[in-house]
């Protein structure tokens, strides 16, 4: 077990999109479902592996993913989906003393990024990517628990955006201190439709080529 505030949790949510169509976190991509791509960005050091399965996804289906990641299956009903909604929800169903969240539907991202985003949580409450085009990205980030939980248990209806602020202890990661992991910003990359698993294909059959080309 890892030492005093040091249990570190991770969880790949699926199935939270609102717009009716199914998540794609089974489609497959370069031989694999999508969602493998991100489990196996989870950085070693993660004690607890959760896969959060939203209303328009069976729980069920992932149940072999699941069992080959040694992660469990949570289920997420909650009709309102919003980041506070789902961060509050997390930080509630984990053990961690720190936390990883990642989207199922991000086949691009790294092991070296997510690794970091973890690591970092070690020193800042709350580790937030802010998007090519500025936006903070919570539902990709990763947090303290402890005072996230405590914060929001005494602060129903405080937006994710004032939470932070009041929480305090955040670092916004620019996208452009990103490139070190990605000069493509392929952590940003989501899929939801097929014109985009074709093009996550194609960037990671060149990723492995040029890792080929490097040995």
């Amino acid at each position: 077990m890892g030492g005093f505030m040091d249990r570190a949790s991770a969880v790949v949510y699926v199935g939270i999109d609102r717009s009716g169509r199914r998540e794609l976190g089974l489609a497959r991509i370069a031989g694999k479902p999508m969602i493998e791509h991100v489990l196996d960005a989870v950085p070693d050091d993660v004690e607890e592996l959760a896969i959060l399965v939203g209303e328009c996804d069976d729980p069920k289906e992932y149940s072999e993913i699941a069992e080959k990641y040694l992660a469990e299956i949570i289920g997420f009903k909650e009709r309102v989906v919003n980041d506070r909604v789902l961060i509050e929800f997390v930080v509630e169903n984990v053990q961690g003393d720190r936390m990883l969240i990642l989207p199922g539907n991000a086949p691009l991202i790294t092991k070296d990024f997510a690794t970091f985003l973890l690591e970092c949580s070690k020193k800042f409450k709350a580790v937030l990517p802010k998007s090519p085009s500025r936006n903070t990205i919570y539902s990709m980030a990763s947090y303290q628990t402890k005072p996230i939980r405590e914060f929001f248990s005494s602060n129903p209806g405080v937006a994710m955006d004032e939470a932070i602020r009041r929480i305090g202890g955040a670092i916004y990661l620019s996208s452009m201190s990103l490139r070190i992991f990605d000069d493509k910003l392929g952590m940003f990359f989501r899929v939801s439709t097929p014109q985009d698993l074709k093009k996550a294909e194609k960037i990671l059959r060149m990723r492995k080529l040029q890792r080929l080309t490097e040995l």
